[in-house]
């Protein structure tokens, strides 16, 4: 989120720069800031866990170029970062760790790039996995009704692909009257890079969008079997 904070001041004082006499004039830029706001959904969850959906989101902010073929097709692409906020439910999350029976912490390689699902005696009040990705999305736009620089209706058809720059676990919790706060970052043994494709309808300024990620979400399966993929759905506001 902070990623998320930063790159709209930043657009607010570019965007302050450009004011002249007589009304705002657009900045001079060969290309668009594209914003995706939506939820993200697993086909499954796995083991204990369980999931929050009104606050499990995704955002996207991407710098993004359109190359025109003719009137009606183009080619878009671009880069930026991907939110992922999965909420999860109040009585299970993830650790990067494995517990022994003393409660230590196991340095066994292949323990601690296992997953494991921890319960906690009190439900948690805040639990989610948060993670950032460096993606680049790209698109072939269909205007049926023509467009000079990408106005007007289009459908659009493509696919992204990211890179993991980090992610974290955030707890918060009561533990015999006290509220404890925790925030942990790791691998969680999800996967490094995350690929799949994307459709997109509406007009260029505001769209729909879904994306269905087909890489796996963790490197490897959990002991009960699941692997889950994610899917995002949303609106977009294009031409900052």
């Amino acid at each position: 989120m902070k990623y998320l904070v930063g790159v709209l001041l930043a657009l607010i004082v570019f965007n302050a720069s450009a004011q002249e006499e007589g009304g705002l004039k657009r900045p001079d830029i060969p290309g668009e800031l594209m914003v995706d706001v939506g939820f993200n959904v697993w086909t499954s969850m796995p083991g204990g866990l369980e999931r929050r959906t009104w606050s499990s989101k995704s955002i996207g902010i991407y710098y993004t170029k359109r190359k025109a073929f003719s009137s009606k097709l183009s080619f878009n692409y671009g880069i930026g970062l991907g939110l992922e906020k999965m909420s999860l439910g109040d009585s299970s999350t993830l650790a990067s760790a494995v517990l022994d029976d003393n409660g230590t912490t196991s340095t066994d390689d292949d323990f601690v790039q296992s997953v494991l699902i921890v319960a906690n005696p009190e439900s948690f009040s805040k639990n989610k996995l948060a993670t950032t990705y460096l993606d680049i999305p790209v698109e072939f736009r269909f205007h049926p009704l023509g467009t000079e620089d990408g106005e007007g209706l289009f459908i659009g058809a493509g696919g992204i692909v990211g890179l993991r720059l980090n992610a974290h676990t955030k707890w918060k919790y009561d533990n015999n009257g006290e509220t404890v706060r925790e925030k942990t970052s790791g691998k969680f043994n999800l996967n490094s890079f995350r690929y799949g494709y994307q459709i997109r309808a509406g007009f260029r300024g505001v769209h729909f969008f879904y994306k269905r990620y087909v890489s796996d979400v963790f490197k490897d399966p959990f002991p009960s079997g699941e692997s889950p993929v994610m899917t995002t759905v949303g609106i977009n506001v294009t031409g900052f």
